[in-house]
């Protein structure tokens, strides 16, 4: 079975049209149309542009589109399974985990701190 990236890379060669005539006709970048046919969509902005740029290239070079996102949508599906997160997303969850954990930090911190008021003005309170 092809990887998704070389299926768009041979059919973007049966056409006979190079990387930049792709982008030309689709304006996608170079970079982001490397990135599709190295199956790299990790260095892409996110799922929905992903599934948009394989459309587009998909059309651009005669395959059905609506295949091809399928195809990816079923191999993000079994990453998202293997790597437990979103596929393309992978590093924002490390970055929302380190948010998340800082803001539960500071909310116990600030619980901490209320708590230890309350304490000192009870205790000034009954002297």
């Amino acid at each position: 079975m092809t990887s998704l990236g070389k299926q768009l890379r041979l059919a973007r060669n049966s056409k006979g049209k190079s990387l930049e005539d792709i982008s030309r006709d689709t304006n996608i970048s170079k970079y982001y149309l490397e990135a599709l046919e190295n199956d790299e969509y990790d260095l892409l902005p996110g799922s929905a542009y992903v599934k948009g740029f394989l459309s587009n290239y998909a059309r651009c070079v005669g395959l059905d589109p609506k295949v091809v996102v399928e195809k990816y949508n079923k191999l993000a599906g079994l990453n998202e399974l293997l790597e437990g997160g979103t596929y393309n997303n992978k590093p924002l969850k490390n970055k929302t985990r380190r948010v998340i954990r800082r803001r539960v930090f500071m909310l116990l911190f600030a619980l901490v701190l209320l708590i230890f008021c309350l304490v000192l003005l009870l205790q000034m309170r009954s002297s």
